[in-house]
This record gives structure tokens, sequence and C-alpha cells, in this order.
């Protein structure tokens, strides 16, 4: 094949040998001229042909240069120089975040740009502004400004680039570590002259010509790789607590899918078994253009006309007499676009009904993934009966109802919990989020007679399969009344029983005593016998379980005081206590407080229910301090924050680290008290700071 490289074209006249003596230094000037001439005939050349000895030389060095660059030492140290002196500069592409606004006056003027570039510069080449003259040492690169460029970059709006900020001290390090060059310059003496000045000539090529631009993509590859390795933890960091949040029991659920021209959506599902019990669309005035009421934005529409009109009062009524005629005690709405607008009119709503509001109340719930699961064969599957439009409205519900059990059934990467999700790769991304939702199911434990089939799939040790054979046994045969019976389910064998046993809770229906009590608490069937040998050492009765069983929580500090006291005792019937601290551990598990149970309810407060109508942007000032603001994300620079002002507020990470109060950094789903510092009307954003009162 055709040489392609100028080393290999160099290797094709000849220069190789000279450039493998002058590697291992077992050469001087005399010899490398000997060798040149050699080289010089091999190929067929004159000797009388001007330069051809110096053309020979130039390809040694190329040669020369090509193994310096491939040397492991020499590029650690090039790697490592670099390192310690990269600048990472990024510009704009010239006229493509030009203009005002949003950016998208540059694209729209370019014919040659690209419908998908042009859609995301006219929707979020304002995100992008921050990086159009972006400079900052390596190490002062967030991971979240590395994949914000590597976006721009991948849209054509930027470009990027990785440079020594002083460029001799990476070529000096370069020139130390090449063996030829440190070799040639540590003899005396006046007959190497020609092999130094061709070892600093190869030191010199191999950095700027083969190293320079090679490593300054690994850089950029390497931090882009450590910046998605973040940014997916990330993700699972705040995929658990949104799967974690308490579920709202006891109460029937209004959903409320909202929309423009075709309305807003509603449904209602029971308290319990969260079955449709209805479901309508109500078609409100659409809010003036320009208004800020497309999930956000900086304007408002209160006390416009479209809120006192027919239409309006009829929407109302419709809503109402929903929350009336079904006991609904909680009404989601999601914050998509125009949730402002079904906020306020679900508002109204709570205020026309015949409780005159009362308890009812509302929460603006995360509808991320909604109108995915709607158009779904799992959602025509449970939901068959219910049309397609309606859907969403339903899955809204049940995610205040039970989010764990709803959001289950959404692909995780869906959910909105994580940034720069598209540049993330899917398969990486895909099995952590898995992971997550693993956990947190474990966590939780799984009541196997109402859980469905996508709850029990994400239960270790149960796959798609198994899960759906699970609960069509369970829906032919009736409820299990004991972990045991687990056994007679078709493809649960032995090991299968063993590892899901654990997860899976039998609770008591309709106030029935179980038959095992221990099968509604976290501890596994392997061990039932020696708690029961505890228990009766204790002194603790079965009807003290039985009531542990049915109300849920932990026993009294009497009792474990007790089995504490038994721990490092020998075990009851005169035996020797369990190896490794096994019988220690179970007698910890027995004392948790949220040994029976669902643990969410005691593990975080629950949802953040409201009556009023909403605030906008508009309204908020620097000072405005929101009592129950909820995080609705999280990243490594800070957490965007819901203060009911239709726009995410920022939390920056300097503000939490000013209080040195030593509380957790609040994840997805807390309620925090914070300050509003500035407000950007224009740009859609809210800087907000941690209120002294939750410092406290």
């Amino acid at each position: 094949s055709k040489p392609c490289s100028l080393a290999e074209r160099a290797r094709a006249l000849g220069c190789e040998p000279a450039a493998q003596a002058m590697w291992r230094a077992t050469i001087d000037d005399s010899g490398l001229s000997q060798a040149l001439r050699a080289a010089a005939a091999g190929s067929g050349a004159r000797s009388s042909e001007g330069g051809t000895e110096a053309a020979l030389r130039e390809g040694t060095q190329k040669v020369l240069a090509e193994m310096t660059a491939r040397s492991p030492a020499v590029r650690e140290a090039a790697r490592g120089a670099l390192r310690r002196c990269a600048l990472v500069k990024c510009t704009a592409v010239a006229g493509k975040l030009s203009g005002s606004g949003s950016g998208g006056a540059g694209a729209a003027s370019s014919k040659k740009a690209s419908t998908a570039t042009a859609a995301a510069v006219a929707s979020g080449g304002e995100n992008f502004r921050d990086y159009a003259d972006f400079e900052r040492p390596l190490s002062a690169v967030s991971s979240h400004a590395w994949l914000a460029m590597h976006r721009g970059v991948e849209l054509k709006l930027l470009r990027l680039s990785v440079a020594p900020r002083d460029e001799a001290s990476v070529a000096a390090a370069v020139a130390r570590a090449c063996p030829p060059l440190r070799s040639y310059s540590a003899r005396p003496g006046g007959g190497h002259r020609l092999c130094l000045a061709l070892a600093e000539g190869a030191a010199a090529e191999a950095w700027s010509r083969l190293l320079k631009p090679s490593l300054a993509r690994e850089v950029q590859r390497r931090a882009l790789e450590a910046a998605r390795s973040e940014a997916i933890e990330c993700f699972a960091a705040n995929l658990s607590p949104l799967l974690l949040a308490p579920p709202l029991r006891g109460t029937a659920v209004l959903g409320v899918d909202p929309g423009f021209a075709h309305g807003h959506k509603l449904a209602v599902v029971s308290a319990g078994t969260a079955s449709v019990t209805a479901h309508a669309t109500v078609k409100p005035p659409l809010p003036p253009r320009g208004s800020g009421s497309s999930g956000g934005g900086a304007g408002g529409s209160r006390g416009s006309s479209v809120h006192d009109g027919a239409a309006w009062g009829e929407a109302v009524r419709v809503i109402a007499e929903l929350c009336d005629s079904h006991g609904v005690g909680a009404v989601a709405v999601g914050d998509g676009q125009n949730s402002r607008e079904a906020q306020r009119l679900v508002a109204a709503a709570i205020a026309a009904t015949r409780r005159g509001g009362g308890r009812l109340r509302y929460a603006v719930v995360r509808e991320n993934g909604a109108s995915i699961y709607s158009a779904s064969d799992l959602a025509a599957a449970e939901l068959g009966e219910v049309p397609l439009q309606h859907r969403a409205a339903v899955s809204i519900a049940r995610r205040l109802a039970d989010p764990l059990s709803e959001f289950v059934k959404i692909e995780p990467a869906a959910l909105g919990v994580g940034m720069y999700q598209r540049d993330l790769p899917a398969k990486e991304l895909g099995a952590r989020l898995d992971a997550a939702v693993e956990d947190a199911v474990a966590a939780v434990g799984v009541e196997v007679n109402g859980a469905s089939p996508s709850l029990l799939q994400r239960v270790a040790g149960l796959n798609r399969k198994t899960a759906s054979a699970l609960r069509a046994h369970i829906d032919t045969a009736g409820e299990l009344s004991s972990r045991e019976s687990l056994r007679q389910v078709p493809g649960i064998g032995p090991k299968t029983y063993v590892n899901i046993a654990g997860f899976l809770r039998i609770t008591a229906s309709d106030g029935a005593p179980l038959a095992e009590p221990l099968d509604a608490t976290r501890v596994h069937p392997e061990a039932y016998a020696e708690a029961r040998a505890l228990f009766a050492a204790a002194g603790i009765g079965s009807g003290a379980l039985g009531q542990l069983a049915r109300r849920g929580g932990g026993f009294a500090e009497g009792d474990c005081a007790r089995l504490r006291a038994l721990a490092a005792a020998p075990a009851p019937g005169g035996g020797a206590a369990s190896p490794g601290g096994g019988r220690a551990a179970l007698v910890e598990l027995l004392c948790d407080p949220l040994l029976c149970g669902d643990p969410r309810e005691q593990l975080a407060p629950p949802p953040q229910l409201v009556a009023s109508a909403p605030r906008s942007l508009a309204d908020v000032r620097a000072g405005d301090v929101f009592e129950h603001a909820v995080v609705k994300n999280a990243a490594p620079f800070g957490l965007f924050v819901d203060v009911g002002v239709g726009s995410d507020g920022l939390l920056h990470a300097s503000e939490l680290k000013k209080h040195g109060s030593g509380r957790p950094v609040p994840t997805v789903g807390a309620s925090i008290c914070v300050t509003a510092k500035a407000v950007d009307i224009n740009r859609g954003r809210l800087s907000l700071a941690l209120h002294p009162v939750w410092c406290l």
C-alpha cells in the first residue's frame, strides 16, 4: 500500500536503520553520515543529486519524531505537563449566536443552517451565550460546562479547543523525556553535534506535530468522559429521592394534564386501588399570547378577562363537580406546558366546591414521561377502557398517590432528573438508573398482592416473565396469604424464592390477622426461627408482633432494649451466638423503627399541597421568602428549586457552602426555605439563597 505518514515515507527511503541507531544512541555523526549514504545508495539515488543527504536527514528526523511521540514515557511526560498548564477556550461560530433575545436570529438568517441547529438556537441559544467567549484553566472547568460546550460543538454553535498556556514548558518536558536527546546531551565532545541537532529537532517536532493535537483531543475526551460519568451519578442520585417520595394514601386524587387548544385532560383515581373512576376534558379560554402561562415564564395573566368568562366558569364547574362527586381529597397538576393556567383553574375550582375548599388542596407533579407512557403498550394493557388522551392524566394522579408504583412504569431516563441526558451514553445511563430503581424498590419493599407487574419486575431476583407469572397467579388463585405460598407460583423455584422473599411483603387485608406476622416485616424467612427465639427470650408475645404488622413501624423502646441485651448473650436454647455477628445484625433489624410498613412515610415529609392560585416571576422581588420551596433537580453546581412562580430558581452551590450548619445537602423532593436574591425577567431566571430559618 502507498505510504501515508511522513515517517512511513521516510522508512520507504531507508531511513529506519539510522533512526533506530539514534534511538539507542549507538551511533555518532560519522556513523550517521555513513548510514545516510548507504540509504541513498539503497534507494537508487545518485550521490551527485543535490539535497539527497539532507532529505534523508530530514526523513530520519521524521521517523525519530514518530518514535518519540509513541514512547509511553514521553507521552506521559507531555500529558502531565499539558494538564498542568492547559487552557480551555470556547468561542461562538460566526453568526450563530449573534443578535438579541433567544439568539435565534443568527441561525434564522443562515440558509445553510440545518433545521435541528436552527431550532436549537431558537429555543436554547441563550444557554450557550455564556460560552461564546469562554477561557479557563483545565482544572477550573466544571463537568456541566464540558457537557454544555460539547452540545454546542455538536450543534455547530461553538468551537472548542485545548492548548497549553505555556507551550515552551510542555516542549521542554518532551525534550527531557526523549531518550536519544537525553543520551546525546550528556555526551561530551564534538562528534555528536549532528545527532544532537537531529534529536532536538525530533523532540520539537514530536510535540508540535504529533503530541500536541493528539493530547489535546485526549484531554477533551477524558474530561468529557469524566463529566458524563458525574452526570450519570448525579442522575441516579436525583432519581432515588424521587422514587422514595411518600405516597398520599386514603384519598381519591384528580389528575390534571395541562394543555392548550385541546384543553386540560382530567382523570380521577380511587383511594387504595388507584383505579380510574372518571375522566373528562375542560377547555377554558387560552391565555393571551406572551402571558408566560406555558409552564413558566415572566408574565402572568391574573385578572385577565379569560378568568371570568362563560367558558372559564364552565371549566371551574366541571372540576368542582368531579371533586365533590368522587370525594377527591387532592389534585395533581402536571408541570408541563400551560401548567400555570391549569393551576389557576384548579385553585378557582377548589374554592367553588361544596366544601368551599375545606381540606382540598392541589400539588404540582412532575409529568416527564407521562405522554410516552400514555402511548405505550403497557398503558393500553392497564388502561384499555380509558381514552388515549386521558391516560397521561391518570399517570399524573397516580404519581401523587404512589410515586414509586407509577414512576417504575416510565423509563428512568425519561423522568428528567439529570442534566444533559441526550449527551450521555444510553447503555451506561440505563444500567445505572435501573440499578437505582432496583435499590429504591428494595429499600421500600413491595406489598405483593397489590403490586403491578411493572413494580414486581423491579424486585431483585424477578424479571418481566416471572413478575407477570406472579401477578397472573394472584389474579386467578387469589391473594397470597404468606410468603411461603410464593413457592406455588410457576417459575419461582427455591433459589428465586430465597432471593425475592425478603423484598416482598404480605399485609393484613380488612384487618384480618396474618398467619405469620413476620411476613409483613423486613425479616427474611430464613431468619424466622431465630427471630421467634429472640422474641420469646425478650418476652415479646405474638400479640405485639401482630399489632406491629397491622400498624407498621417498629417495637417500643422497652422491647428493643430487651432485644439488644440478648445480642451478645448465648443463643436461645444454650447454643453459641451466631458467627460473624449475624445475630447482632438480626437484633438491629428487629429494633429498626422501619421494621414494618412503608418507610417512605417516615423518611420524608408528605407532598406539599396548596389551595391558592400561583404567582408569576413578575411578582417576585429580591428579598421575598418562600417557606415551602421544593427541590426539583440537583446538579454539581447547585439546586433547581420550585418556588411556585413557574420558573425554577437556582440555589447555587456557593450558597449551600456559606452555611456551615452540618446539615446534608437537600435532595430532589425536599422542602426548604429560600430567599430571592435576584430576578431576571428577560431571561426568566431567579437566583436564590438559603433562608437562615432553614439553616437553624
